[in-house]
């Protein structure tokens, strides 16, 4: 079923007389069908219609923004609109009106809130006109301006890309090919910004949104993302040391193998611990009398293997440690390890609050060829945390963090940092320099690139 006409060829006295003709028909029917427009339109016109907003006037608003008690009100304003697109040429808004997907998702939030929107996920996934995430891409929960705009013309990439059948939904191969639309989609022509493309206008918008967040509250925390946000438009390549760099993380993957035994206490076995000393790839900061006998004695693997389970590399199943699929892939790919790395180089919440802003003053100090201490970064985090409003208990009082519990925050972070490489390492705790490695540049980049240019998953 295809739409004889485009909406934007439809004009009011379209709308006007195809009403009259269904109100010569069903007196009811037009007033279900004028309901429906207005709903649709919001007094914008014709021109406005589209599939994806029929999708989500039909499928979510009318079940959930009508305030009504009338028995079958779904129903009649689908009918409703199914006719008007009739008489309009607009055969495939129609179909959807009258479609089983329509009727599925009406009789599913007739039972429930929670029935009625895990069907309107479905019903959006199969029509095929929701924009996919792509490998290189993920659209955000909550979007900006720019970033709705370049969803909707996604969407209508989607719509032409159905209607003139170079996407075949359900087809075989068509969530390829549906990416593949979506993506020439997102890197088309901007139609208000010379140079730009749907897709460079989205990650220029979260990046102002990821400055703005913290320049209404943090001078320091605010100057800081400024000074480095042009550095995160572009793609980083993995450079050439990643290898190097991941080089302890895929070493301890390939000798975890798929799975190891754990301790009562949940930590991996002496015997295993031990049988790693021999050729570990790090050194210990603080060298021991004698050789580690528990993973608690090598902070360094301990701090590694903690992290390789945050990165979802490692997981724990009742009394074993288990390599994952992701594991495995990271064990046998460097590239894939490095990806995960960069991705995962910062903890969340307040550990993740200081690790992030530490990089960002010694990406400040290496752009400025400035020499930096631990004690200036441990100060820089600690000055923007109370700006930011972080606080802690001490005592059964609210205090803001000092540089001691900045130093806490770091230190697991920090160990995998030093053992990669992506820190010049120092034997002083406080006092030396503390600098960011040419590989720790890149690693912080691409990190903060992740979390700035990524998706928005909150209103904050």
């Amino acid at each position: 079923m295809h739409n004889l006409v485009d909406p934007a060829e439809l004009s009011e006295d379209d709308v006007v007389g195809a009403l009259a003709r269904i109100a010569a028909r069903d007196a009811g029917l037009a007033r279900s069908a004028h309901d429906a427009y207005e709903g649709l339109t919001w007094g914008e016109g014709p021109a406005v219609l589209r599939q994806a907003g029929l999708q989500f006037w039909l499928w979510y608003a009318v079940p959930t923004k009508y305030m009504t008690d009338e028995a079958g009100y779904m129903g009649r304003l689908a009918q409703g609109a199914a006719a008007l697109f009739d008489e309009l040429g607009l055969h495939a808004y129609a179909a959807i009106c009258r479609s089983s997907a329509t009727a599925e998702v009406h009789a599913a939030f007739d039972r429930s809130d929670a029935d009625g929107r895990r069907a309107v996920g479905r019903a959006m996934e199969k029509s095929g006109v929701d924009p996919p995430h792509m490998a290189d891409f993920t659209w955000s929960d909550f979007m900006g301006g720019e970033e709705s705009a370049a969803h909707s013309a996604v969407e209508d990439a989607l719509e032409r890309a159905i209607a003139v059948g170079d996407l075949a939904v359900g087809g075989r191969g068509w969530r390829a090919a549906q990416a593949s639309v979506a993506a020439a989609a997102l890197d088309s022509d901007h139609p208000d910004l010379p140079g730009q493309s749907w897709r460079t206008a989205v990650l220029t918008e979260r990046l102002e949104q990821w400055v703005g967040a913290a320049q209404r509250s943090s001078r320091l925390l605010g100057s800081a993302r400024a000074a480095v946000a042009n550095r995160l438009l572009h793609p980083l390549e993995a450079p050439s040391g990643a290898s190097a760099a991941v080089a302890p993380l895929v070493w301890l993957l390939d000798r975890h193998g798929a799975e190891q035994p754990l301790t009562q206490a949940g930590y991996l076995t002496p015997a295993f611990v031990r049988s790693l000393q021999a050729e570990r790839p790090w050194d210990l900061v603080f060298p021991l009398d004698r050789q580690p006998r528990t993973e608690g004695d090598d902070e360094v693997l301990l701090a590694i293997r903690e992290w390789l389970q945050l990165a979802g590399a490692l997981r724990k199943r009742k009394s074993k440690m288990m390599r994952t699929t992701a594991g495995a892939a990271m064990a046998a790919d460097p590239a894939q390890a490095w990806s995960a790395l960069t991705r995962h180089l910062a903890p969340q919440g307040w550990d993740g609050f200081a690790t992030e802003t530490a990089l960002l003053h010694l990406l400040d100090s290496k752009g400025r060829d400035s020499e930096t201490t631990y004690g200036s970064v441990l100060e820089f985090v600690a000055a923007a945390a109370a700006e930011m409003g972080w606080t802690t208990t001490d005592g059964g009082e609210r205090r803001e963090p000092t540089e001691s519990d900045v130093a806490w925050a770091l230190f697991d972070t920090r160990q995998v940092w030093e053992a990669c490489g992506l820190v010049i390492r120092k034997r002083d705790w406080k006092d030396r320099q503390f600098a960011l490695t040419e590989i720790g540049e890149a690693a912080a980049l691409s990190y903060l690139r992740h979390t700035a240019a990524g998706p928005r998953t909150s209103l904050e």
